[in-house]
C-alpha cells in the first residue's frame, strides 16, 4: 500500500487556547480547521501543521512532532506493517474525520497512518 501524502504534522499541547493564540495570532498562520479543544490545523502555503490536546496513542505535550501519512486503505497498511514485524497500535476511530493508528520508527519516534 502506497503512502498517498503527508496529511499533517502536529504537536501535542496541554493548553489549546494558548497554543491557538501563538500559532494563529503571534505567527499569523491561517486557521484551516478546528475540532473544538481536540485539534486545530493551520495552513502554511498549502502544507498543514496542527496542534492537538492529549489523546491515546500520542506523545505527551512538548515531546516533539508527529508526522501523519495519509493512505487509501488503512486496514491494508496496518496489516502490511504487522506482517513486517512492527508493533502497531489499535485503529482509533475519529468519527466522520477518519481513523488512524500509530507505530514507532527504529529510533522510537511516533508515526501515524490516517485514512478517511
Amino acid at each position: 500500500m502506497a503512502i498517498k501524502k503527508i496529511s499533517s504534522s502536529y504537536y501535542v499541547v496541554d493548553d489549546m487556547a494558548a497554543s491557538l493564540a501563538f500559532y494563529r495570532d503571534t505567527l499569523k498562520l491561517p486557521l484551516k480547521f478546528q475540532d473544538g479543544e481536540k485539534w486545530a490545523q493551520f495552513d502554511v502555503n498549502g502544507q498543514a501543521i496542527a496542534i492537538a490536546t492529549p489523546a491515546p496513542e500520542q506523545v505527551a505535550p512538548g515531546e516533539g512532532a508527529t508526522v501523519v501519512f495519509e493512505v487509501d486503505d488503512l486496514a491494508e497498511q496496518r496489516r502490511q506493517l504487522i506482517d513486517a514485524g512492527l508493533t502497531v497500535g489499535e485503529t482509533v476511530d475519529m468519527g466522520g474525520h477518519g481513523s488512524f493508528f500509530t507505530v514507532r520508527d527504529p529510533a522510537g519516534n511516533l508515526v501515524q497512518f490516517f485514512g478517511r
